[in-house]
């Protein structure tokens, strides 16, 4: 027997999008991988307003790291309900 469009449990997650996927993927990675790769930033000059460029750089990559997740986390769940009953 055929279900009625009001029977029909409503879809819950969107369909995949595997473009969006790997363009997330690819900002996370970035910071991290630059975060990990010691040797690009072991030294010390340039400074920037006297710290040395080992320090400034980690803290540019934590931070790179924060608005990247941000930027995803709103690519992937823009517009997604959250589940919760509106009264």
């Amino acid at each position: 027997m055929g279900e009625t469009p009001s029977q029909r449990q409503p879809q819950t997650t969107r369909p995949a999008r595997p473009l969006l996927l790997v363009l997330s993927g690819v900002l996370i990675l970035v910071p991290v991988v630059l975060g990990l790769a010691v040797p690009l930033y072991q030294r010390t000059s340039p400074t920037l307003i006297g710290i040395p460029f080992f320090y400034w750089f980690q803290m540019a990559m934590a931070i790179l790291a924060a608005l990247a997740t941000s930027v995803v986390f709103r690519l992937l769940f823009t517009g997604e309900d959250d589940g919760e009953a509106k009264q």
